[in-house]
């Protein structure tokens, strides 16, 4: 139930969890001890509730997911590669199996106690010699223990319907590759087998991968010879760069400006002054912006004072001293002048930063100054498309400018981690898609440059072809894990291609974990999710008919998984979303200062039963297999004990609701 936020919130909803914790320890210390000899009588109620839950037919849960999961699977993949085909298996039959079991095994928590309550049956349990701790924990172990063995059958189905299409897909993998080899053994074609197809058709796609990934930056030139490195910005290209402000804390004696600076650099003939494109976003309502074209003056400046400052700066009305603050902004600058380089100042040093928010208000800004600084090292991305960033390779247009560059820094490696072969190499995969918007006919080719940072010039370059759809294969020398840094620079050399980059496209290889067992810990979650709701279900049938039980756990699932939403509509709280302009037109206006006050109670209110309720977008069980990397037991563990200390207080709220005249 705690939640990461440390708002007064959060802190009264810690106490009382306390405070309910704290009675069950005073008024249920003896039924605790007994525990000691209590577990098999509460077993033997959880014996009881399995066999309710078979006649309820839960027998029927695992052949009906998987007959559904069969008619989504081919209709769905179809028009998937191997990658992308494993990925939506996965999906549907994880997503699936976790959709029956919360609602078939939450409807059997709503309906265990109500159910006993109406036949009667309570009142003969209660002539045992059983506690009212022992009855709420054999209800909740039996329907635990049937989740187990659902989720088990499931795994093993899952694991082997994973095991026939990767079979399916090594097999097909061969016969291509065969096939390519063959006619480029008799020069049919020109072209080399593609080493992807090999290497796929030798481990297949489900190992759980443990490879190391590096920090991704996109930029038209990079330099790691400082620390942190210089980097450009490309003109006439898909980049952009993102200025962050926490908070623009403005002045009404004067207007606001964004000043920028920039060190500029031009290939090719010269184009004239330099030119920007900024764009203004409030990140709490990115609709609300503001842009505008910028041309940098001879030493590379430019001002700009937005239009509408009180929708991204924060101000004090002098009236009421209240602050209106509309939360963090973003600028976006792209450059527009194909051929120009603006060069980034890091923003470590606030005065130095690249872009400034001018006339702020001395007394609310870091260090009492007239101007705010973004964060540091602001962000560069490329053309983005379906959650990818891309980076062009050369331009018929403007010959002699050189391609973008996708930069991946390896920091702090140890060779002890890295495994080494004979030849003294370890070995990197390039997962690259491509997108040819011309010569589709040409393999694509990336050039790859690696190097040491404390070693600049001894770098090493490869010219490769990329297997779009397919894992690309490159052996570097472990001379490059001797110093603090590796650095790999990835660039298209065909024009007109681009190269689909994510975080993980390029990544060092450790030895591979077996698929079953991530797939068991992502079912460990799975089991984790609906034993929660059990308890919640369980919970709510103390003192409660099973309709309203069943739809009081229902909201709290809802609640649980719309916790980032509530958040955010409680800072903005009752109509925050008025501007400073529009909030001192309704000033004194009888209906908006009332539905102010009623909205912003509620909101309060509905933001303290959330943090009074699990987060259950915790439990993620797709995070880590859609992608093939091994899930880390930390996350798996840390997601039991959160499960665990969640389920203590809610066993201590039923055991305190279940009156005990029902059991004397």
């Amino acid at each position: 139930m705690p939640h990461a936020s440390l708002s007064y919130v959060s802190i009264i909803a810690n106490v009382l969890i306390g405070l309910l914790v704290l009675a069950f320890a005073l008024l249920a210390f003896r039924d605790v001890a007994r525990l000691r000899t209590g577990f098999s009588r509460a077993w033997a109620v959880g014996r009881i509730s399995l066999a309710e839950a078979w006649n309820a037919r839960i027998w029927a849960v695992p052949p009906l997911w998987f007959l559904i999961c069969l008619i989504l699977t081919f209709a769905l993949v179809r028009s998937y590669g191997p990658g992308g085909e494993v990925r939506v298996d996965l999906t549907i039959f994880l997503r699936a199996q976790e959709i029956l079991l919360l609602v078939y095994l939450g409807v059997l928590a709503c309906l265990a106690l109500p159910r006993e309550r109406e036949r009667r049956t309570l009142i003969t349990t209660g002539s045992k010699p059983i506690t009212r701790l022992e009855l709420l924990l054999g209800k909740v172990m039996g329907l635990s223990t049937a989740a187990l063995l659902m989720i088990l059958v499931m795994m093993g189905a899952t694991w082997g319907f994973m095991k026939v299409v990767d079979a399916r897909i090594r097999h097909d993998a061969w016969t291509l590759y065969h096939l390519q080899k063959k006619n480029y053994d008799k020069m049919v074609r020109h072209l080399p087998p593609q080493a992807g197809l090999l290497y796929l058709a030798r481990h297949g796609v489900l190992r759980a991968q443990n490879n190391i990934t590096g920090r991704l930056r996109i930029a038209g030139y990079i330099n790691y010879a400082v620390n942190p490195p210089i980097r450009a910005l490309k003109g006439g290209s898909a980049e952009t760069l993102y200025f962050e402000f926490p908070s623009l804390p403005a002045t009404l004696r004067a207007p606001p400006l964004f000043i920028f600076h920039f060190g500029v650099r031009s290939f090719g003939k010269p184009r004239g002054p330099a030119r920007l494109h900024v764009t203004l976003v409030q990140r709490s309502n990115p609709i609300n912006t503001e842009e505008k074209s910028l041309t940098l003056n001879a030493q590379g400046a430019a001002v700009w004072q937005p239009k509408k400052r009180f929708a991204f700066f924060s101000y004090v009305n002098p009236m009421t001293g209240r602050i209106y603050n509309p939360g963090p902004v973003v600028v976006k600058v792209t450059s527009m002048t194909a051929g120009d380089y603006l060069f980034i100042a890091n923003g470590r040093k606030p005065q130095n930063a690249s872009c400034l928010a001018w006339n702020m208000d001395r007394t609310r800004t870091p260090g009492h100054t007239n101007f705010v600084a973004p964060k540091p090292d602001p962000i560069i991305t490329g053309f983005k498309s379906n959650g990818k960033q891309e980076v062009v390779g050369p331009s018929y247009r403007h010959p002699g400018i050189p391609p973008e560059v996708a930069s991946f820094e390896f920091r702090h490696l140890k060779q002890s981690r890295i495994p080494i072969n004979k030849k003294g190499d370890f070995t990197v995969h390039l997962l690259v898609g491509v997108d040819k918007q011309m010569n589709e006919a040409l393999p694509a080719e990336a050039q790859l440059i690696a190097y040491d940072v404390d070693n600049p010039q001894g770098r090493l370059r490869r010219v490769l072809r990329i297997d779009d759809k397919h894992i690309t294969v490159v052996k570097l020398p472990a001379s490059l894990l001797d110093g603090s840094s590796l650095v790999i620079n990835l660039s298209s050399m065909i024009p007109e291609h681009w190269l689909k980059i994510t975080p993980a496209s390029v990544a060092i290889v450790r030895p591979p974990s077996p698929f079953i067992l991530n797939l068991a810990k992502s079912e460990l979650v799975v089991l984790c999710e609906v034993t929660l709701l059990i308890v919640i279900g369980v919970t709510a049938g103390t003192c409660l008919g099973w309709p309203v039980a069943l739809l009081t756990t229902l909201v709290c699932y809802i609640l649980g998984n719309i916790v980032e939403f509530v958040g955010k509509l409680s800072r903005q709280g009752g109509f925050g979303l008025l501007n400073y302009v529009q909030e001192n037109r309704l000033k004194g206006v009888w209906y908006y200062q009332i539905g102010s006050l009623i909205s912003a109670v509620m909101i309060k209110m509905l933001n303290m039963l959330v943090h009074l309720l699990p987060d259950f977008t915790r439990f993620d069980p797709l995070y880590f297999i859609v992608r093939s990397v091994n899930m880390p037991w930390t996350v798996a563990a840390t997601d039991v004990f959160w499960t665990l200390a969640c389920v203590l207080p809610t066993l201590a709220l039923g055991y305190l609701l279940l009156r005990k005249q029902e059991l004397a």
